[in-house]
C-alpha cells in the first residue's frame, strides 16, 4: 500500500466516526424536542449539523496535517482526491467564494502599422490585386488548370478571371474594412501599410476561398503559390540561387530557409522568426536545427522528422485570426508555403499545420491576445510518381552511394519491382 493510503485511510475512518456521532447527536435532540418546539427544530438542527460538519473538517485537516509531518517530502502534498473532498466539504459547511462570470479584459492597444518595405511586398501583395503579385497569378493558375487541365489558356482567360478575382477583393474589402479599421486602424490605404495590407491579405483568401471550394484545389493553389514565389525570389537576385543537391538533404537545405525567413523580416513583413526542432529548444542559435542523424532518417529508414517554425507578429495575423474565427482553415499564410518550395527543391516532401499562440500567462482564461504564428512542419522523403504516355508508372529518386545500406537497397528493391508490375 502507498504511503498516501496509509495516510488518507485514518482520516476516512475518524471522518466516518465523527459524522456517525454528530448524526446521533442531531437525531435524539431532535426527537426530544420535537412535540414541543417543532418549529425551530428544523433551524436547531441545521445548526448543528453545520457546527459539526466544522469541527469534522477542522479535525480532519490538522489529522492530515499530523500525519503528513513525519512522511518524506514526496507524499507530504495532498492528492487530487484529497484536494476535491476539501473543497465540496468547505463548500458544504461555509460555501466557497463564488466568481460569476468573468468578463475578458480589454483588448492591448494596439501598435502604429509598420511600414512594409523593399522589392518583396509587391510579389506579395498590390492594392488593386493585379496579375503582378504572385498570389493572384497562382489563383488565376489554378482556376485555368481546374478547368482547362493541362490544355493551353489563352490570355482572355486569364485577364477574365483576374478582373473577377479583382471585383470581388474590392467588395469584400469594402464591406469588412471598417471592422479591421476599428482593430487595427491604418494610417494609409496602400499595402506598404501593415493594417491595410493585413485587410487586402483577407479580402483575397476569402475570394480564393469562394473560388476554390475543393479542398485538394486549395492546398495545390497554396503550394503553386510558394513555388512561384521562391522562384521569383531567386530570379530578382532577393536570396541567393539554390544550388542543385545530389540527394534530399534537410542541413544542407537550411541556409536557404534562413535567407527566406531574414528576407521576410527585413521587407517588415514580420518582426522576427524561430526555427527549431521543438519547444525543448530555449536558444535557437545553439544547437543546429537538422543534423546528418535526421538527413539519415529521411532516406535510409524513411522516418519522419518534425520541427517548429515561429513567426512573430507577421502582417496577416489579424487576417488569420478573423479566418480562423469563421471556422476555416484557410487563412493568409505566406512565410509555409515558400518554405515549402524551399525543401521541395531539396528533395523533401513537407507538410504543415498552423496554429497561433499567446506566449504570456494571464488569469482570465477569457484573454487570448496571440502574436505568434507557429507552424508545425513534418518532412518526408519525396517520391515522386507521374504517369507517363504509355500510361507506365514512374518512381524517381536520387540516392548517394555512400548512404545505402541493407534495408534502404531492400527497400528499393521492392519500389523497382511495384514498378515493373505495373508495367506489365
Amino acid at each position: 500500500m502507498r504511503p498516501s493510503s496509509v495516510i488518507l485511510l485514518p482520516n476516512l475512518a475518524l471522518l466516518l466516526l465523527c459524522l456517525s456521532a454528530a448524526i446521533g447527536r442531531i437525531n435524539a435532540l431532535s426527537s426530544e424536542n420535537h412535540t414541543n418546539r417543532p418549529s425551530s427544530c428544523s433551524t436547531t438542527r441545521r445548526r448543528l449539523l453545520m457546527e459539526s460538519m466544522s469541527k469534522i473538517l477542522t479535525a480532519t485537516t490538522v489529522t492530515t496535517a499530523v500525519a503528513t509531518t513525519n512522511s518524506s517530502p514526496a507524499w507530504a502534498a495532498k492528492g487530487a482526491a484529497e484536494l476535491d473532498f476539501e473543497f465540496y466539504m468547505r463548500d458544504l459547511v461555509g460555501g466557497n467564494k463564488r466568481e460569476g462570470t468573468i468578463l475578458p479584459s480589454e483588448p492591448l492597444p494596439v501598435a502604429p502599422p509598420r511600414t512594409l518595405s523593399g522589392p518583396l511586398i509587391p510579389l506579395l501583395l498590390n492594392k488593386e490585386c493585379s496579375a503582378s503579385c504572385i498570389p493572384v497569378q497562382a489563383l488565376v493558375q489554378q482556376i485555368l488548370s481546374q478547368k482547362n487541365g493541362n490544355n493551353s489558356n489563352n490570355k482572355d482567360d486569364e485577364d477574365k478571371i483576374t478582373k473577377e478575382i479583382q471585383q470581388k477583393v474590392q467588395f469584400l474589402r469594402e464591406k469588412i474594412g471598417k471592422s479591421f479599421y476599428t482593430k487595427a486602424p491604418w494610417q494609409k490605404e496602400e499595402v506598404t501599410d501593415q493594417y491595410y495590407f493585413d485587410l487586402t491579405a483577407y479580402a483575397l483568401w476569402r475570394t480564393a476561398a469562394e473560388l476554390l471550394p475543393n479542398f485538394v484545389d486549395r492546398d495545390q493553389f497554396v503550394r503553386r503559390f510558394g513555388r512561384l514565389l521562391y522562384q521569383a525570389m531567386q530570379d530578382q537576385k532577393l536570396i541567393p540561387s539554390s544550388q542543385p543537391l545530389t540527394a534530399p538533404s534537410l542541413v544542407r537545405s537550411l541556409p536557404q530557409v534562413l535567407a527566406v525567413l531574414n528576407l521576410f523580416q527585413s521587407s517588415n513583413f514580420c518582426k522576427g522568426f524561430k526555427i527549431r526542432q521543438d519547444d525543448s529548444s530555449k536558444d535557437d542559435k545553439g544547437d543546429p536545427v537538422f543534423d546528418d542523424l535526421d538527413d539519415e532518417s529521411l532516406v535510409t529508414s524513411g522516418l519522419g522528422v518534425d520541427c517548429l517554425v515561429s513567426v512573430y507578429e507577421p502582417s496577416t495575423l489579424g487576417a488569420s485570426l478573423q479566418i480562423n474565427g469563421e471556422q476555416s482553415r484557410f487563412g493568409p499564410d505566406l512565410v509555409g508555403p515558400t518554405l515549402a518550395a524551399v525543401w521541395e527543391q531539396a528533395g523533401v516532401k513537407s507538410a504543415w499545420e498552423t496554429f497561433f499562440v499567446d506566449p504570456e500567462y494571464r488569469p482570465n482564461p477569457k484573454d487570448y491576445f496571440p502574436n505568434e504564428q507557429v507552424s508545425k512542419v513534418r518532412y518526408s522523403l519525396i517520391l515522386a510518381t507521374h504517369q507517363d504516355s504509355s500510361a507506365e508508372l514512374t518512381i524517381m529518386f536520387q540516392i548517394p552511394n555512400h548512404w545505402l545500406s541493407a534495408s534502404s537497397i531492400h527497400h528499393y528493391i521492392q519500389l523497382l519491382q511495384f514498378s515493373l508490375s505495373r508495367k506489365r
